[in-house]
């Protein structure tokens, strides 16, 4: 006796030896990582975090956040990666819809920064959530939001498998009675409910595996509501209020869990789990709490988002060398000091006032197109995460469109041209509905021939510049800087060649580019004479006569 007491106290002594291990490891963990900037990104499939974010557009009857073609654009995907410190599938979907769902309004910006900076200064209490986040963990489609979008059925003849499941509670009270027909009884129920369990089972397995999922949330909310740093009162009150009528969801949890680890017993959980088929009744408990305080749950759901996402931006602004908090003003103007993109190594920082309407020409590959992309994705993180890299940044909060990366679309047999003014539509129709809107356009109808690119290139700038909105425009047509000076403001970007080297400075410059090097580059990369010489001669000729030579055989 005194040999299994010990042993017992032995046994408890490892566990907790094992949990105090664990979390020594996981705070030493987060200190590196607050300390240097750097994490390593858990894994996650691309399909499951956009889940919240998809569910959210489809219940709204208009949405009007980041369309597809401006999140490709601007390769939101690889920034949100990179912002994306979330401990939680929770807080990576919140996140992830956090900086899709541009809202002009700005609501709720304001308590989002005082959770940033809460979480960046009191170190004590941002490790306890940090640990508390970590124990609910990734886990890849679990559709968590989809629990307050959608009306969840409950499970089919429900009936029956309760009346299966008191099957074997009639057959031990007939063992009082008779003891060879109570046996028999109890045989023959358990091998019908191991068939009907096992049947069945393959049907509800994607749902189990999302109530599991879901339970863990519930109970992340209990421990929040068990936080006692005085700063974290109104949040920890929160969690408490609506823990109160989902709570139930725990027990039914525990009970559907029974015999799914490890231990010497759980083959004997595992079979009263089966004989009284209690996955199933659980389940269809679990559905109808869920389904009864869908409110109660959302807010859960959203409170541990917000948190985890909070984390994860503050973690954000603590990698960057420079971020500035941005103002925002109603009058049509964008400003900034020193903005850089936050997907360049060591890049070149540009600083900027614009207005209404900007045109940016310049040569190839001299930084038009990275700066233009660079402002966008500040524009974004401005109005979504309070968060800009720049040493300050000045906007009138607006809804953001792009068109930029254009590809043909084969499957709906659209050319590059009809792709491209497809793209366009969307800013028109943005700006038609008089919502505040900042365009950015890369290379304007460059998918046809010159003289049509620029008559209808020239319109369309025009119709932008008379309707409500910002519009930044980049384009290799320096012919649009002369029937566009009156509405639009120009800025170039440039390059020097010396020792038969083109350099580029990255910088933006007042007025209208002046260079040109596309018949350069075929120079420095040596192709033949006759060709660049010709090249040239056309050129020239074009510019003195406004009209292009004739070739002779």
């Amino acid at each position: 006796m005194d040999l299994i007491i010990i042993l017992v106290i032995v046994a408890i002594a490892i566990f907790i030896y094992n949990i105090l291990m664990i979390k020594k490891k996981r705070l030493k963990k987060f200190r590196k990582e607050w300390a240097t900037g750097k994490f390593n990104a858990k894994s996650e499939d691309d399909e499951s975090v956009l889940k919240y974010w998809e569910n959210k557009k489809n219940s709204e009857l208009r949405y009007d956040g980041i369309d597809q073609l401006t999140w490709d654009d601007l390769a939101m995907n690889t920034v949100f990666k990179k912002i994306n410190y979330t401990q939680t599938s929770v807080g990576s979907e919140y996140l992830f819809n956090q900086l899709r769902d541009i809202d002009p309004s700005l609501r709720d910006i304001q308590d989002k920064e005082n959770l940033y900076e809460l979480l960046e200064s009191n170190q004590a209490l941002r490790e306890d959530i940090l640990r508390i986040l970590s124990g609910l963990g990734k886990q890849d489609f679990t559709n968590s939001s989809s629990f307050f979008y959608e009306n969840q059925s409950n499970i089919k003849y429900v009936a029956i498998y309760v009346l299966l499941a008191l099957m074997p509670f009639a057959s031990i009270i007939l063992m009082f009675i008779s003891l060879k027909y109570g046996i028999f009884s109890l045989v023959g129920s358990f091998l019908l409910n191991l068939f009907v369990y096992y049947k069945n089972k393959p049907a509800l397995e994607n749902n189990l595996y999302s109530t599991s999922y879901i339970a863990a949330i519930i109970n992340t909310g209990k421990r929040f509501a068990s936080v006692k740093h005085p700063e974290f009162t109104t949040f920890a009150n929160e969690f408490k209020v609506k823990m109160q009528p989902i709570k139930k969801v725990l027990v039914l949890s525990n009970i559907a869990s029974m015999g799914k680890g490890n231990g010497e017993f759980d083959i004997i959980f595992e079979y009263i789990r089966i004989l009284f088929l209690l996955d199933f009744i659980s389940y269809n408990n679990i559905i109808k709490t869920i389904s009864k305080h869908k409110e109660e749950y959302r807010d859960l759901w959203q409170l541990i988002g917000q948190i985890d996402a909070g984390i994860a931006v503050a973690f954000y602004r603590k990698s960057l060398d420079t971020f500035c908090i941005p103002i925002f003003v109603q009058k049509e103007e964008l400003s900034f000091k020193n903005m850089f993109h936050p997907l360049i190594n060591e890049p070149v920082k540009n600083t900027s006032n614009l207005g209404k309407s900007t045109l940016i020409t310049g040569s190839n590959a001299s930084g038009k197109s990275t700066y233009i992309k660079a402002i966008a994705i500040n524009t974004i993180l401005a109005q979504t995460i309070n968060t800009v890299l720049a040493e300050n940044w000045t906007m009138k909060p607006s809804y953001i469109v792009t068109s930029m990366a254009i590809q043909d679309n084969v499957l709906d047999g659209d050319s590059y041209f009809i792709a491209e003014i497809k793209s366009l539509k969307r800013i028109i129709q943005l700006c038609d509905q008089s919502k505040p809107c900042i365009s950015f356009i890369d290379e304007i109808l460059k998918g046809t021939n010159t003289i049509e690119r620029i008559a209808a290139s020239a319109a369309m700038m025009e119709w932008l510049s008379l309707n409500k909105g910002m519009n930044i425009i980049a384009s290799h047509d320096i012919e649009l800087t002369e029937i566009t000076k009156s509405t639009y403001t120009n800025y170039h970007f440039s390059e020097s060649i010396e020792n038969g080297q083109v350099h580029f400075d990255y910088k933006i410059h007042s007025g209208p580019s002046k260079t040109k090097n596309a018949i350069k580059l075929l120079e420095i990369l040596d192709y033949p004479q006759s060709i660049t010489n010709k090249a040239n001669g056309l050129a020239e000729h074009f510019l003195e006569r406004h009209e292009w030579k004739v070739m002779k055989n």
